[in-house]
Order: structure tokens, then sequence, then C-alpha cells
């Protein structure tokens, strides 16, 4: 079973579930797993410390949202990577991502624009440095602080879902990231962050959300090239 994503014993009996829910989650959001992984309800047991029950109901919950297939034996399994689907997915965030942005401009204050500039800063730095991990993590809490900023619980709660379906798509590109930042691409991977804050500073509500409508397209686009290269 390759597993990259390391996970913390359960000691908590009244949230056993939830804690497991949370750390695969989050696993599967980051991209630690690779499309067509399997895993099962024992292994996962041994490495959470905990019994079957919460970790069977855990993957039941991922299976709901779309983010695990569960096989007839009980194995999860990440769902295989789909030009039809990234399309579907990308077509979603293509309508909720730029519409939440347009709605957190106005509520984004001195602390937000501050913690924004930072994670722009960790995020050039990592790529940079080739740290693709940490480049993805703080591609992510960009997105978020802005999306938090909305004040929209609903907007966030389908955005989080839309990414959660990404998580192998997330593990796809970071596993050609490295070569990728030897090129060209290396100057300009930031562009797009770099340009909604230039944006917000301007007061250009517009150029803001068609920033992040860029950011989107181009990320879309940069994994449908690889998509085709691999099925070529």
């Amino acid at each position: 079973m390759k597993s990259p994503a390391s996970f913390n014993p359960v000691r908590s009996r009244r949230t056993v579930q939830d804690q497991v829910y949370d750390q695969l989650r989050e696993a599967l959001v980051s991209g630690a797993f690779e499309a067509g992984q399997s895993f099962t309800i024992s292994a996962l047991s041994t490495q959470f410390e905990t019994s079957h029950m919460p970790v069977r109901e855990a993957l039941r919950r991922l299976a709901a949202e779309n983010a695990l297939r569960i096989s007839s034996t009980g194995t999860a399994v990440v769902p295989d990577l789909s030009a039809e689907e990234l399309g579907q997915i990308c077509q979603a965030r293509l309508i909720i991502e730029p519409a939440t942005a347009e709605i957190a401009f106005d509520r984004i204050g001195a602390d937000e624009r501050r913690a924004l500039a930072e994670i722009l800063d960790t995020h050039r730095h990592t790529g940079e440095t080739g740290d693709i991990t940490a480049m993805l993590e703080a591609n992510r809490h960009f997105h978020f602080c802005i999306y938090h900023a909305a004040g929209n619980l609903v907007l966030i709660s389908q955005i989080e879902n839309l990414w959660l379906r990404s998580g192998a798509y997330v593990r796809f590109l970071s596993d050609r990231m490295g070569d990728l930042l030897k090129t060209s691409y290396k100057a300009g991977f930031t562009r797009y962050h770099d340009d909604m804050l230039a944006a917000f500073d301007a007061g250009d509500r517009a150029g803001f959300r068609a920033a992040m409508t860029a950011d989107i397209v181009a990320t879309r686009d940069l994994l449908m090239d690889f998509l085709n290269e691999d099925s070529a």
C-alpha cells in the first residue's frame, strides 16, 4: 500500500470518526494520494490506532462526497483521472470561485491583504526552491484566504468539495511540477496571484475576478495538456 500521508493516532473516543474523516480529507485535498491508489479499512485502522468502525464511516462520508470509491470488499480507492471529470470540476469552479472572490473584494481588510502578500511570498519562494508540496499548499491557502473573506459558509463548503474532488489531480500535477519549474514556466507561475493583488490595490473588482478566472483556466489547461500527453 502506497501511503505518503502520515496520520496521527486518534485518542478521543467522542469524536473518533470526525478526527479520522478530517485527517483523510486533508490528505486527499493536499494530493497525498495518487489516482487509483487503494487502502483497506484494516490498514487505516492500524495507522489511526482505532477500531474499524470510525474508519469505515469516515470512508463512507468521503465516498458520498465523490472523493473516494468503495469496492464491494470495503477497499477505498482514489478515483481515476479523467479529462471529462476534470472539465466538469473546473466548469463548476469557474462558476463559483470567481463569484466568491468578487463578494470577498469589499470585505478584504488590511489583515487579509497582509496575509495574502505573505502567502504569495511563500508561494513564490517555495516554487523557486522546488518545495512542491509547500508550493501547492501556499496556493491553496491563498485561494481560501480570499474565499473565507467572503463570509459565506455555503459557498465555502461548495468550493471545499470541488477542491476535495480535485485532490488526485493536485497529486498528478505535483509529480510534474518539478520538471515544469525548470522551464520558462518558473518565471510566471505566480502571475495570476500577483494580478489579483494588483487589481485589489487598484480598486479593480472586475480585474480581481478576471484574474481569479484566469488562474483556474490556466491550471485546467495545464492539467489537460498533461493528461493528453499521458494518453497519447
